[in-house]
């Protein structure tokens, strides 16, 4: 019994001191695990081999097997005091510079820096950029460097940045924030004032050329808006002309116009005035011949069947002209109008009944002698 329970006891001794020996490990593994915060990265050297550990990354750390360097992931905003150059004329200037750079391979990095980061990662940026400040300054004159300052600034960060490569560093900004005398020089100051003068003079020049430009200007306007106001007032004549002229030849046509029709009224009047004298000219006649025939029917012949012939030959004749005067009429526009008054139109128509007047003064008589006086 006294040997079961000595076993026994050495059990629980040795459960207990396995728990204990346990729970060490776990504390001492929890207190040396380390969670590398999302702004560093931590560079961690055993004898074997070197790992980086990233925001995203833990691990084991214990000081007696392991070396360890964290460096930060943020932007570092290195202040660089005013830099002292020369410009390729050895005229003196001051330059104030900014640089902010970056870590990108921990690895060189750590190299680089060592445990005190910050310290000397400010002290060797500001030596770089100094040095390459002056490398690019001396090859251009203070005019050049003040004019064209972002060259300026892309030549160093140029010269920059294959330097912070080999550190494991990146450039991130940089900018020249001023470029100014030396406390025993006035070179910038005494350019700024030739220069202010220069500007000066250019724009007094300016001004002067501007306004004679302008007066050139104005007197160019005035003859183009005399030209503009004598080209209006001859086309306004023109215009004038043309409608004084349009109306004339209006007017004219429309007398002409009138007069052909009084002209084609006058002839319409005179064709039907000489068409009723035709009329009446053959219906008298033929009542003549009517006449004469009756009487030479109830007479046979004779003296007095010779004078009705010559009758009848007379008014066939009249017959005759009052046609050739009805063509005339119908022919002129023109008809002149012996007598006057309103018996004018019965002129014409009186030539027909003189055949009965003929007839009894006696003229008859002596056609028919002189016509029997053609036959014998």
């Amino acid at each position: 019994m006294a040997l079961d329970a000595g076993i026994i006891a050495g059990i629980v001794v040795g459960i207990i001191i396995g728990i204990i020996t346990i729970i060490i490990v776990i504390t001492i593994l929890v207190h040396n695990m380390v969670v590398v915060p999302p702004n560093e990265a931590h560079v961690v050297v055993s004898k074997t081999k070197k790992n980086v550990y990233n925001g995203q990354g833990r691990y084991y750390f214990f000081r007696l097997y392991h070396r360890r360097i964290i460096l930060p992931k943020e932007v570092i905003d290195v202040d660089i005091p005013d830099i002292r150059l020369h410009d390729m004329d050895n005229l003196p200037l001051v330059v104030r510079i900014s640089c902010k750079v970056q870590i990108k391979n921990p690895i060189k990095a750590a190299e680089s820096f060592g445990r005190d980061v910050y310290e000397t990662l400010r002290r060797i940026v500001d030596d770089t950029v100094q040095s390459s400040a002056r490398t690019i300054c001396m090859q251009k004159p203070i005019l050049t460097i003040m004019r064209e300052r972002e060259v300026i600034e892309d030549g160093i960060y140029s010269s920059l940045t294959g330097s912070f490569v080999k550190l494991g560093l990146e450039p991130i900004i940089f900018d020249i924030k001023d470029i100014k005398d030396d406390d025993d020089s006035t070179v910038i100051r005494d350019l700024e004032r030739v220069k202010s003068a220069e500007l000066d003079k250019n724009a007094r020049i300016a001004e002067a050329q501007n306004e004679g430009k302008a007066k050139e200007i104005e007197i160019e306007k005035d003859k183009f808006v005399a030209i503009q106001s004598e080209e209006l007032v001859q086309k306004q004549m023109r215009v004038k002309e043309l409608k004084i002229k349009r109306e004339a030849e209006i007017e004219r046509e429309k007398e002409l116009v009138l007069a052909n029709a009084k002209a084609e009224s006058k002839m319409i009047e005179a064709e039907a005035e000489a068409k009723s004298i035709q009329l009446k000219a053959e219906a008298e006649a033929a009542g003549i011949r009517a006449k004469a025939k009756a009487l030479e029917e109830y007479n046979q012949a004779g003296e007095e069947g010779l004078k009705m012939k010559a009758l009848e030959l007379i008014v066939e004749g009249m017959i005759q002209s009052s046609k050739e005067i009805a063509v005339g009429l119908k022919q002129n526009s023109k008809v002149i109008i012996m007598g006057g008054g309103n018996h004018g139109s019965n002129s014409l128509m009186n030539l027909i009944p003189m055949a009965e007047f003929v007839k009894e003064s006696g003229i008859i008589k002596n056609i028919v002698k002189q016509f029997r006086t053609t036959e014998v």
